[in-house]
């Protein structure tokens, strides 16, 4: 079996992020009605759809536990059909900065509209952007996200904070793979 050499690997994302016809948007930013909560995805890998417990244990085997490490395995656990108090977890873990937070929720009023995201939407939007911060972003070395100029901590803020809002808000937005990734889901132990 061949080895692929970086530069193939970074070529097949870029043409795969190119050639990305999954969903560009979702919501609609002029909708009043719950669930229609708009976010901009183009481009964006699509990390909801791995398991993040299986990135979270694959970093702590390696690098053992470190803050960011623990907030991702906080973070999987709520994916997997968790509570709230696993999103808390998240929150105390990463060290919250509530002005980076305003910061990220003022630059989203600016981008969609204000209390856009109260509207609600699918919980995997949230948990996949919040992954996206935390593994691309922060576990990465990279405190400022490119396109915000804001923290990525901010960021994965707003986001822990929108899915505790939905707890409460818009529970009809869980759309979390619990079924398939929960240990109650499993009908034989491993």
């Amino acid at each position: 079996m061949s080895k692929l050499e970086p530069a193939i690997i970074a070529a097949q994302i870029a043409d795969y992020a190119k050639h990305d016809t999954e969903q560009k948007a979702v919501g609609d930013v002029n909708s009043t009605a719950r669930g229609s909560g708009a976010r901009y995805n183009a481009g964006k890998t699509p990390i909801e759809l791995i398991p993040l417990r299986v990135i979270a244990e694959h970093r702590i085997a390696y690098d053992g536990h470190s803050p960011e490490t623990d907030t991702l395995l906080a973070l999987a656990r709520f994916q997997e059909g968790g509570t709230a108090a696993d999103l808390l977890d998240a929150i105390t873990l990463i060290f919250p900065e509530w002005k980076e937070c305003a910061a990220v929720f003022d630059y989203g009023r600016k981008k969609y509209a204000e209390w856009n995201w109260a509207k609600g939407m699918n919980w995997s939007i949230p948990i996949a952007c919040a992954a996206r911060h935390l593994i691309f972003g922060l576990m990465a070395g990279e405190d400022v996200d490119p396109e915000s100029g804001l923290p990525h901590r901010g960021h994965f803020l707003c986001n822990i904070v929108m899915l505790l809002t939905f707890i409460r808000t818009y529970p009809e937005g869980d759309d979390r793979p619990s079924k398939w990734l929960g240990a109650q889901g499993l009908e034989k132990p491993l």
